[in-house]
């Protein structure tokens, strides 16, 4: 017998992979796990027919030939089913999209890429296979790939993600359908979580990052946190959030965490509590911990755990095109005309920055037939400016408050270099590298 599962807890990603190992390996039976991700859970009743699974009980007696595990690499992820595997010694290939340095399930086979969802790597395989899927199970797998990807806007999507979901709407795929899955908020208990953490949460920056932090306690577990973490994550936008849930008699604590910055890893940082995911979602549980004491730990710890953060000195041009305030407009209009620029800094005798041209200023200068006058009398002052130091963040927010495409970096009074949009956008474009 040949049998497929994915990790425990099977979420809309687990589900799309293995609606579509269905498809690719029809001699391989598929196996449910005893939990269903609550995100999962209104699909799963819905399209349950669709997959036609067996228990892992109802494996037991069977003789096991080979296994397809999806979405996960770890062993403690599967141990629920290969408790009712015995008297076998099946092959066992793994497809998987996580990073599999960590995979401890000895003597797999390991397939896959670093895809946004697990799905759109099976979804590939589909497409050579040439492989026609009924709307329904398109709808499954596009589900599965929304859910891991953000709605195809997380930093790890890749080219492949949209082919994918392409094939899948030609399969006959429902947006609609995709969209009331992923509506994921809708418990009263959800509801209640949502707004205790949202008066709770508090803003904090740490290596030049800003992170959102938030400490709860519950008298049971809630399903459906990560749903309130990401709702969160979408009101606030830090670049990274982490929630942390205690259930005193219990003594369990569950750490959920959403990054949007690149050099937030949450995989590799949550691994130091037991914990993983990927790069932009990850989770630990820990047990027999102290809740306060723990988020106390946790918040400490941050310092250490994350890289700084991109300053605007990391990512400015420093040879700087500049012109003395005492030049005239015209001398400013071929400067810029021929350095292909749309202004430049003004300096003073000292060097001192005093101000800003741009073809704007220039313009007026122009139409009061004043192009003789100095760059001084019509130029922008004072100049909008800012230190090296500060984050890509507050870089941002400059450009957009002041509605500016150039932002001068000074020290010590002294012109450092010049952020501009295109260096701003080559960093963003670069983090998604």
């Amino acid at each position: 017998m040949n049998i497929a599962f994915g990790h425990t807890n099977m979420d809309l990603d687990c589900l799309g992979s293995l609606i579509l190992v269905k498809k690719l390996f029809p001699d391989f039976a598929l196996v449910r796990s005893k939990l269903i991700h609550p995100a999962a859970r209104n699909l799963y009743n819905l399209y349950s027919n669709y997959f036609n699974f067996l228990n892992p009980k109802d494996i037991e007696e069977e003789r096991i030939d080979n296994i397809i595990i999806v979405d996960t690499c770890i062993a403690e992820r599967v141990s629920e089913y290969f408790k009712y595997i015995k008297n076998s010694e099946p092959k066992i290939y793994i497809i998987d999209h996580h990073n599999t340095a960590n995979c401890n399930i000895f003597g797999a086979q390991i397939e896959g890429s670093h895809f946004g969802a697990n799905t759109s790597y099976l979804g590939k395989l589909a497409m050579e296979e040439k492989i026609k899927l009924c709307p329904e199970e398109a709808t499954i797998a596009l589900t599965g790939i929304y859910a891991d990807t953000g709605r195809l806007i997380y930093d790890n999507v890749c080219r492949e993600d949209f082919e994918v979901a392409a094939y899948l709407l030609d399969m006959g795929a429902s947006l609609k359908l995709v969209k009331s899955f992923l509506e994921t908020i809708k418990d009263d208990d959800q509801i209640l979580v949502l707004n205790q953490t949202l008066l709770v949460m508090t803003t904090h920056v740490i290596q030049g990052h800003t992170i959102l932090l938030s400490y709860l306690e519950l008298e049971e577990n809630v399903a459906g946190l990560a749903e309130v973490v990401e709702r969160v994550m979408d009101i606030e936008s830090p670049d990274a959030y982490f929630a942390v849930f205690a259930i005193p008699k219990k003594k369990t604590v569950l750490l959920i965490a959403r990054s949007q910055n690149a050099l937030i890893n949450l995989h590799e940082l949550l691994n130091a509590y037991g914990g993983g995911g990927h790069q932009n979602a990850g989770s630990a549980k820990i047990v027999d911990r102290d809740g306060p004491a723990f988020f106390e730990e946790f918040h400490a710890g941050l310092e250490k755990l994350l890289s700084p953060a991109t300053r605007s000195k990391d990512i400015m041009t420093q040879n700087v095109c500049t012109i003395n305030e005492n030049k005239t407009l015209l001398e400013a209009s071929l400067l810029l005309e021929n350095a292909d620029l749309s202004g430049v800094p003004v300096l003073s005798d000292s060097g001192v920055l005093t101000g800003f041209i741009g073809l704007r200023d220039i313009m007026k200068g122009r139409k009061a037939e004043a192009m003789n006058a100095p760059i001084k009398a019509y130029m922008t002052r004072p100049a909008i400016s800012s230190s090296g130091s500060i984050s890509m963040r507050e870089v941002e927010r400059i450009f957009y408050k002041h509605h500016i495409g150039h932002l001068p970096i000074v020290e010590d009074d002294k012109l450092l270099g010049i952020v501009t949009r295109w260096d701003y956008l080559e960093y963003k474009k670069r983090q998604n590298q």
